[in-house]
């Protein structure tokens, strides 16, 4: 999984520190009941992003004092008790990982990713029985990018309209989206998949020049100024559309996710320095 949607945790308070990590353990252990242990490992930030998202718009979520299998030895901690928005999560997660899954095992066919596909296989055909019409689309997508890809695209507006899509049906394959804020979360999605998919490839970049891989910025020639304007602009229009969802229960995380989140790792991922490793110790800003 990508894992690039996450918080700036240096600036959330100690209760949104504690939020964040109940969502990301309460998806994991749900993970685990509805697919198995070995699932677990394919646990995406991206995924607890949704799962908090879905909450906060439908209207909140429980909390209850539990033990991390895996870790039980650090004791018990809050954990998101399961939920309609943590199982749908938790079914895209297995979605998107297995797609993940069979594009880097095309890309490299070594054993360890086709390691991955196989132990993924089962698990994979449960969430798409549940969720065939997002399947489709994630795979009609996959198959658009394949393609660029074959063809050597000199271009990173049409490949990344493809995750773009992709996250869109996630986000409108949510059940329990509330069909007032349909639009303001289509728009919002849309720019993220494009996001994660310019920052994936940049980070990517080096690797896919030395293999002589596809890469959407390798193939344009762009420059790192014209890469940051391009994620510079999807980061603004995920923030507008943010900004015209009415969150039931308003949330200081999701807001340091969007706001400050993106951006430090956009400045981590293009310039190899965080939002919070400034001298003066105070987030960066574009």
């Amino acid at each position: 999984m990508f894992g690039y949607i996450r918080p700036l945790e240096c600036e959330l308070k100690v209760r949104e520190q504690a939020e964040y990590r109940g969502y990301y353990c309460g998806l994991c252990k749900d993970i685990g009941i509805r697919y198995g242990q070995i699932e677990r490992l394919t646990l995406s930030y991206d995924c607890a992003f949704l799962a908090a998202l879905l909450s906060a718009l439908s209207g909140g979520a429980g909390f209850s004092r539990s033990n991390c299998g895996p870790r039980c030895y650090r004791g018990k901690r809050l954990i998101a008790e399961r939920s309609p928005e943590l199982d749908y999560a938790a079914d895209v997660n297995i979605l998107l990982a297995w797609y993940q899954a069979a594009d880097d095992a095309a890309d490299e066919t070594s054993a360890r990713a086709l390691a991955a596909r196989t132990a993924l296989r089962r698990a994979y055909r449960r969430a798409a029985k549940k969720h065939s019409a997002l399947d489709c689309e994630i795979r009609e997508q996959t198959g658009r990018l394949h393609a660029m890809e074959r063809e050597g695209a000199a271009s990173t507006d049409e490949p990344s309209d493809t995750f773009g899509r992709t996250l869109t049906a996630v986000i409108l394959g949510a059940p329990m989206l509330p069909e007032s804020e349909r639009a303001a979360a289509e728009w919002m999605f849309y720019n993220l998949g494009k996001w994660v998919y310019l920052i994936d490839a940049w980070d990517d970049r080096e690797q896919d020049r030395k293999r002589g891989g596809y890469n959407s910025f390798l193939q344009t020639e762009m420059e790192v100024s014209q890469a940051e304007f391009l994620l510079n602009v999807t980061r603004s229009e995920i923030g507008k559309a943010f900004d015209l969802l009415q969150l039931k229960q308003p949330s200081g995380l999701i807001e340091n996710i969007v706001r400050l989140g993106l951006e430090s790792t956009q400045r981590r991922v293009l310039y190899g320095k965080g939002g919070c490793n400034r001298t003066d110790g105070t987030p960066q800003s574009t």
